[in-house]
């Protein structure tokens, strides 16, 4: 009774602070700032949870496994449906490596620098591996939402912009494939009498899911659906999607992405899916946040410097994966400092920190070490999201794109 109470009560909040607590265009910067980022739910959601009031104990948060699974699916869909072929072909190869190329930097960067870190201070172990390269994933990670909200602030215009944009929109997928490996390389050994095929099939297993969720959608949804049964239809896969993931310890979020790129790409109706997401992006979000911040345990003092040396780490990988945008973008002040306009996080990195503290966490025997990495990633990301916007607008700022302050 208890786990269904918390559910409809976060169900409600979530209704609800999608519908009053995001910003209009007509407010101030600051106040765009600070909600856009969704990290008040996060503190909200922390608050309920099993450290401070009880009101979402270990054992309901259990209970919720399908309301994760849900988020889970409904972030990967809904980014995946950015990779439409006839809208990447607006862009120059050299864009699209661009993107690839500053998130694989920053990956490199924190994955690296972490397991230096813990081998010099004598932390280092074959458990700790996999929670330093899921916070990498996670790190790697930028987000639009900064930008969307100094681009709503300003009259912006230029190939910085535009470049920034789109590494911001779609970096995202290196930190998707390197979690599907991370799940494949650390899955846990099968029981004796099973057949294994290792590696190979933890990383076939989520892409066989995603060919079998996409045919699904395609033959599904072939006649007309009227709008209420569709979004149901969309709930319903991305609960099952994500959800049949989490029972098998494979990457919901890289199965849930692929999907939504089979979408973008097969289906006739992928307009209308992508429209139908985004309507009911934010109550998803909120839920998603609410249930993130919950999950955090804020327990150990070494969450303060690991948390330091992340931002720092993180902002380096940016520089240097940004360096090659010189090629890409006329002479410009602004080009040297590029990373820099990529530091905003979202959504996406917590959904990836979420899915590996539940993954990992249940087959790694670490749990400070899963905590350390979930409270650093998110943390994190609060962090980013309110010095990623001002970090943009000076970049902008200094190339001459920013045709009226904000």
């Amino acid at each position: 009774m208890k786990t269904l109470l918390a559910a409809l009560a976060l169900t409600v909040l979530s209704l609800v602070g999608a519908r009053l607590a995001f910003p209009a265009r007509r407010s101030s910067v600051g106040v765009r700032l600070f909600l856009s980022s969704g990290s008040h739910f996060v503190v909200f959601g922390f608050l309920l949870g099993p450290r401070i009031s009880g009101l979402l104990t270990d054992e309901v948060l259990a209970g919720l496994a399908a309301f994760v699974a849900l988020g889970l699916g409904w972030i990967g869909l809904l980014f995946g449906l950015q990779f439409d072929r006839g809208a990447l072909k607006t862009f120059r190869r050299g864009e699209l490596g661009l993107v690839v190329g500053e998130a694989a930097m920053a990956l490199v960067v924190l994955a690296g620098a972490g397991a230096l870190a813990l081998a010099a201070s004598g932390l280092w172990s074959a458990r700790a591996a996999p929670f330093v390269l899921a916070a990498a994933a996670a790190g790697c990670v930028s987000s639009p939402t900064g930008a969307a909200v100094v681009f709503g602030s300003a009259r912006v215009r230029g190939p910085v912009a535009r470049l920034s944009s789109l590494c911001a929109s779609l970096d995202g997928a290196v930190g998707l494939v390197a979690l599907a490996i991370v799940f494949a390389v650390f899955h846990p050994v099968q029981a004796p009498g099973i057949v294994d095929i290792g590696l190979l099939r933890w990383i076939l297993t989520p892409i066989l899911l995603a060919l079998i969720f996409g045919w699904l959608f395609y033959s599904l949804t072939r006649d007309r659906i009227a709008p209420q049964e569709f979004v149901l239809f969309l709930l319903g896969l991305a609960l099952v999607l994500g959800g049949s993931n989490l029972v098998l310890g494979t990457s919901a979020l890289f199965a849930a992405g692929l999907t939504g790129v089979l979408i973008a790409n097969v289906s006739p109706i992928r307009r209308r899916t992508f429209a139908a997401l985004v309507a009911w992006e934010k109550p998803v979000h909120v839920l998603f946040l609410l249930l993130a911040g919950s999950l955090l345990s804020l327990s150990s003092w070494l969450i303060g410097p690991v948390l330091v040396a992340f931002l720092a780490l993180r902002i380096g990988g940016k520089l240097l994966g940004g360096l090659p945008a010189r090629r890409l973008i006329p002479p410009n002040p602004a080009v040297s400092r590029f990373g820099l306009a990529l530091i905003s996080q979202g959504g996406l990195s917590v959904a990836i920190a979420v899915s590996a503290l539940l993954t990992l966490g249940t087959t790694i025997p670490d749990a400070r070490l899963a905590a350390l990495m979930f409270d650093v990633v998110v943390l994190g990301v609060m962090a980013n999201e309110l010095i990623g916007p001002p970090l943009l607008k000076r970049v902008l700022a200094a190339g001459g794109e920013l045709a009226a302050p904000g």
